[in-house]
């Protein structure tokens, strides 16, 4: 019989249960983070200093200011932050994994992201992005 469930979105690759966006939140966005977006996103859109994203300063402004928008940045302009199911399409992953077709790696200046945060970004938007 064919695997019904075996594309289930709601998982990652390794079979774990997909991160929630309070989970990433929690792990990118607060000061207390080694992250630390905030300290650039959290200020006045500037094409310079932060690529015109403006996330604010809590879960559900980071949210809307990420899923289905289009970056207006002189560098990435047009590209979507984040596109629900398509991590590989998304700027958000590739701007954190490194591989970004514009920009820098962010957080610019920051520690990567490691192999297990990335993968926690991934399969959020693997499972559609939701804001849960």
């Amino acid at each position: 019989a064919l695997c019904m469930s075996c594309n289930d979105a709601s998982s990652s690759d390794n079979g774990a249960p997909a991160a929630t966006f309070s989970e990433i939140f929690d792990m990118m966005y607060p000061m207390s983070t080694n992250a630390r977006c905030t300290a650039c996103h959290s200020q006045p859109p500037n094409d310079i200093a932060n690529g015109n994203l403006q996330m604010g300063a809590d879960k559900d402004s980071a949210y809307m200011a990420l899923v289905g928008k289009l970056s207006t940045s002189s560098r990435c302009h047009g590209t979507t932050y984040v596109v629900p199911k398509d991590p590989d399409s998304s700027l958000l992953y590739q701007k954190l994994a490194g591989n970004a077709p514009c920009g820098s790696r962010m957080p610019l200046g920051g520690n990567a992201f490691s192999a297990d945060q990335l993968e926690m970004i991934r399969s959020w938007i693997a499972a559609g992005a939701k804001n849960d």
